[in-house]
C-alpha cells in the first residue's frame, strides 16, 4: 500500500479503528506519547462501521485496519468486529492490521489460519540486537515462520532508529534472506540531530547497493527503491503537488472513544492536548504550494519526498513544515538512490525504454548536482 510516487489510489478507503491505547512493548521510537488502559467497546465500533458503511457509500476498494497500541491486546474485540462485518457487510471490505508479533501465538494463530481474508502485516526491526535495541526483549516471542507461510506476501515493517541505524544494512539482509521483503524507514519523532547520524546513514547505504548489486534479483527495501526518474519528467500538477498518503480524504483514523482523526498521528494517543479531530482539518487529495514552506516549494526531491503531514504537525506543529534533520537525512537517501541506479545502468542492470532511459540519466545528473 506504499506508493511514495503516486499518492493514494482515487477508489481506495482506510477505516482504521483504534481498538486500544495498550501496549505490551516500550518502542524507543514511539509517537504515541499518551498510552492508557483505554480499549474501543464494540458499541463504539458497530457505531463507526455503521455509519461509515451503510451512509458512507464504501469505495471500491475499503480498508478495514485495526489500530493500537498493540491491537491484538484487544483480539476478543477484533474477532468480535470480524463476525459482524462479514455478516451485515458481506465483500464490502479488507482487513488489515499491523502487529510486533508478540502474541501472534495459540489461539490468535489458530483463529487468523481459519480467516485468510484478514492480512496481518509485522512490524519487526532487523537482527536479534538491532530489534531488542528499539525494544528491549521482545525478538524471540515473534513467530517469524508464522508470518513469512501465512503472510510473506506482506511486507515487513522495519523502523529505524538513532540507535539502531549502524545496523541498518544487516538488518534488512537479515530479513531479506528470511524471505520477507522490507519497508524500511527512518523512525519519526525522534531526534535526528547528531552529526554522525549523516555519516552512519551514507555508510550503511553503500552497504546495501553493494549487496543489491551482488544479488540483482533481489527485491529492493523501500529506502532504496524511489522513482528518483519522476524528477526528470515534466510536472503536471501545476500549483498542486500530490500527498504521500490518503490522510484525512481517503484515509480516517477513529480513537477508542470513536471520534474521527485525518490519521494516527493526530489522535490524543499520539497528539495529546494538541489532537486534531477531522471536522476541525480541511484535506484535498493534493497539497497547494503554496502552503508548503519555500524551501520545500523549491526543493528538487518535492514530488517523491516521503512528506508525513501527521508527523510533519507533531515534530514543527505545522502540517507542511517537516523536521529539518529527518528532511536532510532523507535528502541523502535520494542521492544514493541516484548512486544505486547509476551503478545499475553501467552494468546493464536496468531493462528501460529509451524514454526511460534519458529520464533516469538526467536525474542523476541533477541529483550529483546537490
Amino acid at each position: 500500500m506504499n506508493t511514495p510516487q503516486t499518492g493514494p489510489a482515487d477508489n481506495t478507503r482506510t477505516i482504521s479503528l483504534t481498538v486500544t491505547q495498550r501496549c505490551n512493548l516500550a518502542c524507543i521510537y514511539c509517537y504515541e506519547h499518551n498510552k492508557s488502559a483505554a480499549d474501543m467497546t464494540f458499541g463504539t465500533a458497530k457505531r463507526i462501521l455503521d455509519d461509515e458503511l451503510r451512509f458512507g457509500a464504501p469505495k471500491e476498494n475499503t480498508y478495514l485496519e485495526f489500530f493500537g497500541g498493540e491491537p491484538f491486546l484487544n483480539f476478543p474485540l477484533i474477532r468480535e468486529v470480524y463476525d459482524y462485518v462479514r455478516s451485515f457487510y458481506r465483500g464490502k471490505l479488507r482487513f488489515h492490521t499491523c502487529t510486533n508479533g508478540t502474541l501472534v501465538h495459540g489461539e490468535i494463530q489458530a483463529w487468523l489460519k481459519a480467516h485468510p481474508d484478514f492480512s496481518v502485516g509485522l512490524s519487526a526491526d532487523g537482527t536479534r540486537y538491532a530489534h531488542d535495541l528499539n525494544r528491549p526483549g521482545s525478538f524471540d516471542k515473534i513467530d517469524f515462520d508464522f508470518f513469512l507461510q501465512n503472510y510473506g506476501y506482506q511486507p515487513v515493517k522495519m523502523t529505524v532508529s538513532a540507535l539502531s541505524l549502524p545496523y541498518l544494512a544487516e538488518s534488512v539482509v537479515y530479513l531479506t534472506e528470511k524471505g520477507f521483503d522490507v519497508s524500511c524507514n527512518l523512525a519519526y519523532g525522534i531526534d535526528w540531530s547528531a552529526a554522525e547520524n549523516k555519516a552512519v546513514l551514507e555508510e550503511q547505504l553503500e552497504e546495501l547497493i553493494a549487496y543489491y548489486l551482488a544479488h540483482p534479483q533481489t527485491k529492493r527495501c523501500r529506502l532504496l527503491d524511489f522513482s528518483i526518474a519522476t524528477l526528470a519528467r515534466p510536472d503536471t500538477g501545476g500549483n498542486t503537488v500530490r500527498k504521500y498518503c490518503g490522510t484525512g480524504t481517503s484515509m480516517v483514523c477513529y480513537s477508542v472513544e470513536g471520534e474521527a482523526y485525518p490519521c494516527q498521528f493526530f489522535t490524543p494517543l499520539s497528539a495529546g492536548e494538541r489532537a486534531l479531530p477531522l471536522r476541525e482539518a480541511y484535506f484535498t487529495r493534493d497539497i497547494d504550494r503554496t502552503l508548503l514552506p519555500g524551501d520545500c516549494r523549491s526543493c528538487y526531491f518535492l514530488r517523491i519526498c516521503p512528506r508525513c503531514m501527521g508527523s510533519n504537525y507533531l515534530a514543527t506543529g505545522d502540517l507542511y513544515r517537516p523536521d529539518e534533520n529527518y528532511c536532510a537525512l532523507h535528502k541523502l537517501i535520494f542521492r544514493a538512490n541516484a548512486k544505486f541506479k547509476a551503478l545499475e545502468w553501467e552494468r546493464g542492470m536496468l531493462a528501460l525504454s529509451p524514454d526511460e532511459e534519458q529520464a533516469l540519466l538526467r536525474s542523476i545528473a541533477a541529483i550529483q548536482e546537490f
